[in-house]
């Protein structure tokens, strides 16, 4: 075997130059980049300084948080998915002072019936909440025929309000849309070439108000004419989330790497420098050699120096800055965090979190009856007018309504049709249901309804053990909760 000796320490110093690079995983190999390709936490604080002037690019922030972001999207469908959009149609302005033709009025509200349900109220304007709520408008136009019904939507950055007409917002179009993009115009009602040809000709600007009667605007925040997403003050959060994450993984990968050290040994006693007793080309042998037996978890230097133990401790408060991160962008959002997984729960704190986010989608849903009823106005002519109303029922509230709906009618208050929208039906099923139930079916004559503490007297009553009834779940407190699940009311003893 050939020693390296040398008195070139030029050379020397060239050779280790060489050996640091035998450090082949690099520890800070960590991207920390967000999940939006176009944007950063910087940008938003930017942004924000003129949301105004920004108004298009926090909307289309908002959208790709949306897409990349499971928080956000959490958080929007949450409020888009609340309201359930039960509905039941009731007459407008009966003259009750004159006599009424009972068969037109049969007639006109079949034809309003039949009109919502094409509408398919539910699952169209679900899909105008969602876009409302990241974009803070959604802009559609109607396609509409005796049986079919569709809303296209159109695109955010081309439309503007221009108007109100029966409390309902109207929208100018930007024409110039498709000067970039001219193969889109076909897919667009014969409306938009005859108005793009205009433009074209210099007849018309390029904002043009379309026509009222076929569009659709929905709008969060009513109080500016111009869209900034609703929740643009928590952007900043959901980048600090992702960002607190990466921290934590770059930090549990260090963690988790070790370092193996491997001496190279010197000659005892030699009166020259650095006169190892393996040269170079040996020593790369061993590094490599050895590196290829090691589990990526664990790193190799070989040195002429002494080295300490390298050791990454975890910083265990990382864990805690996700959730600080997580527990600051809902309460940025204005929304309780109990409802998304968090540990700890409150019965009436949560109660109370939801009614308020209720009130601010009941709010949007006035919209949508407003939109939905200029149509019913528009489209049944005639002496009898009728209008849609949307109860304010969500997910959490529709049994509270509906037995408040039930009681009423035990009063004899003319609530039928709206129990039935409360347990999901619309007035054409409802309305048929029951004449297929009584009329064809004739299961009122079949069903008897069961015997219970409702329909039978105090001496008929099979259990008369007295006490007081035992309450639902949402309905005990906080302390009656933990008074239940440590069974401090059970008895063996009756």
């Amino acid at each position: 075997m050939e020693y390296f000796q040398s008195n070139d320490r030029k050379s020397v110093k060239q050779d280790f130059a060489k050996l640091s690079s035998m450090i082949v995983r690099d520890l800070n190999n960590n991207s920390g980049q967000s999940f939006t390709r176009r944007y950063t936490s910087d940008d938003v604080s930017r942004f924000l300084e003129s949301p105004t002037r920004y108004a298009k690019e926090l909307g289309v922030m908002s959208l790709n948080l949306y897409e990349a972001s499971p928080h956000y999207k959490r958080l929007i469908n949450y409020y888009a998915n609340l309201p359930t959009l039960d509905y039941f149609i009731t007459p407008v302005g009966l003259d009750k002072t004159k006599e009424i033709n009972v068969e037109k009025l049969k007639t006109n509200y079949q034809k309003a019936v039949d009109l919502t349900e094409t509408m398919d109220i539910k699952h169209e304007f679900k899909r105008m909440l969602t876009t409302a709520w990241i974009r803070d408008a959604f802009y559609g136009y109607q396609h509409s025929t005796k049986d079919s019904y569709f809303v296209q939507k159109l695109p955010n950055d081309y439309c503007q309000i221009s108007s109100i007409e029966d409390g309902v917002y109207n929208l100018s179009f930007d024409f110039q849309y498709f000067d970039r993009n001219a193969t889109q115009l076909e897919f667009y009602p014969k409306e938009f070439k005859s108005m793009y040809n205009k433009y074209r000709a210099g007849t018309e600007g390029q904002w043009i108000e379309l026509d009222g009667s076929k569009t659709i605007v929905l709008k969060i925040n009513e109080y500016t004419t111009y869209d900034i997403p609703p929740f643009v003050g928590i952007f900043k959060s959901i980048f600090d989330i992702q960002d607190y994450k990466n921290l934590k993984k770059a930090s549990e990968t260090i963690s988790n790497y070790k370092f193996i050290t491997q001496k190279i040994p010197i000659r005892d006693k030699s009166e020259r420098n650095n006169d190892f007793l393996i040269d170079l080309n040996n020593v790369a042998m061993f590094h490599n050699k050895t590196m290829a037996t090691l589990p990526d978890e664990i790193g190799l230097i070989t040195t002429p120096f002494d080295v300490d133990v390298v050791n990454f401790a975890k910083d265990k408060s990382e864990s805690d800055n996700v959730q600080e991160a997580e527990r600051e962008f809902y309460a940025g959002a204005g929304t309780s965090s109990l409802l998304f997984n968090q540990s700890t729960s409150s019965t009436k704190a949560l109660e109370k979190s939801i009614n308020v986010d209720e009130q601010e989608v009941f709010t949007l849903i006035r919209q949508v009856e407003r939109v939905i009823n200029r149509k019913l106005k528009n489209e049944i002519k005639g002496t009898f007018k009728f209008k849609v109303q949307i109860l304010d029922t969500t997910s959490f509230n529709k049994k509270e309504v509906f037995e408040r709906l039930l009681k009423s009618a035990q009063y004899g208050l003319p609530v039928k049709m709206m129990i039935g929208s409360s347990l999901g039906l619309t007035p054409s099923t409802t309305e048929n249901m029951a004449f297929l139930e009584n009329e064809v079916l004739g299961l009122g004559e079949m069903f008897i309804p069961l015997s219970s503490s409702h329909t039978q007297s105090g001496s008929e009553s099979v259990d008369n053990e007295g006490g007081r009834p035992e309450l639902d779940d949402e309905e005990l407190s906080d302390e009656g909760e933990g008074t239940r699940d440590r069974g401090d009311n059970d008895s063996d003893v009756r």
